[in-house]
């Protein structure tokens, strides 16, 4: 009686594995789009991968309900995809403001305060004025060059100011005795060079906070037309020990430059980050 010989049991073959592969995009996408999200210019690119980036996603997550996997990659591809559209919109609004804000920068320049006083000592009787011009012949008007130009400077009694700030300069000083007692360790200025300060009052008039040396900037124009703005190193009451101020508040503080000697030419204030520089007489 023969007998077979049993049979080892044949194991099945398991289903392949739904792939997903459609998650994964949606994730890659939307995570690209996080990463330009706050890039100008490049943001309104990266707006358009956060639509794509979301899309793709939630196609992943209707596919992994079914039985596909990468249904977590899917979850972080359509949360990735709502931060970088946020973010794109978020940041294009503060681009926008900034942009505005420099835009009113640009049209703000010191300009020395006037008083009905300096109007009243500048201006003629009416009567007066019409006898000269029937009595002498007419002649052009000279144009007189604007105030605070290189041409007409102010002088350190007037108080210049825009819509952020205030400020009167003190009268400038030699100042190497001041310099060198304030701390022993200073250089002396070079050769054919001053060290002279500039004290500085001014008052924050905007609408949020401003920090002085960081808003105000003095230099020194000597009659060589070159520009001077190097530091004298440690000095009495410097304008960089006052901090920020809000509106109304007003802080003091020297500046002081190394200039050649005699400080011949100009000294220079500039307000504000976008505000053309004014000028004053060296010693008037």
């Amino acid at each position: 009686m023969s007998h077979s010989l049993p049979q080892a049991p044949v194991p099945a073959t398991p289903a392949p594995a739904h792939s997903n592969g459609i998650a994964v995009a949606g994730f890659v996408v939307a995570l690209v789009a996080v990463a330009l999200c706050l890039v100008p210019i490049v943001n309104n690119v990266a707006f358009l991968l956060a639509l794509v980036g979301l899309v793709l996603a939630i196609l992943g997550l209707v596919k992994a309900r079914r039985g596909a996997p990468r249904r977590g990659l899917a979850v972080a591809g359509i949360i990735l995809s709502v931060l970088a559209g946020v973010g794109v919109l978020a940041s294009q609004a503060y681009y926008s403001s900034v942009i505005d804000d420099v835009s009113e920068s640009l049209d703000d320049t010191p300009a020395a305060a006037a008083t009905a006083d300096d109007d009243a000592e500048s201006a003629e009787p009416a009567d007066d004025a019409a006898e000269d011009a029937a009595a002498e012949p007419t002649e052009e008007p000279t144009e007189e060059a604007e105030a605070g130009t290189r041409a007409n400077p102010y002088r350190f009694s007037d108080t210049v100011g825009n819509d952020d700030w205030t400020i009167d300069l003190g009268k400038p000083r030699e100042a190497w005795d001041d310099v060198r007692a304030e701390n022993q360790f200073n250089d002396a200025p070079a050769d054919g060079m001053e060290y002279w300060i500039v004290p500085v009052e001014a008052t924050y008039t905007g609408t949020e906070s401003a920090t002085p040396w960081v808003e105000l900037t003095v230099e020194f124009v000597g009659d060589d037309s070159v520009t001077y703005s190097d530091r004298c190193g440690v000095i009495p009451d410097d304008l960089m020990d006052v901090g920020e101020l809000y509106e109304g508040g007003t802080g003091t503080g020297n500046v002081c430059l190394a200039v050649p000697a005699g400080a011949e030419g100009s000294w220079t204030l500039t307000a504000g980050w976008f505000s053309d520089p004014v000028f004053f007489r060296a010693k008037g």
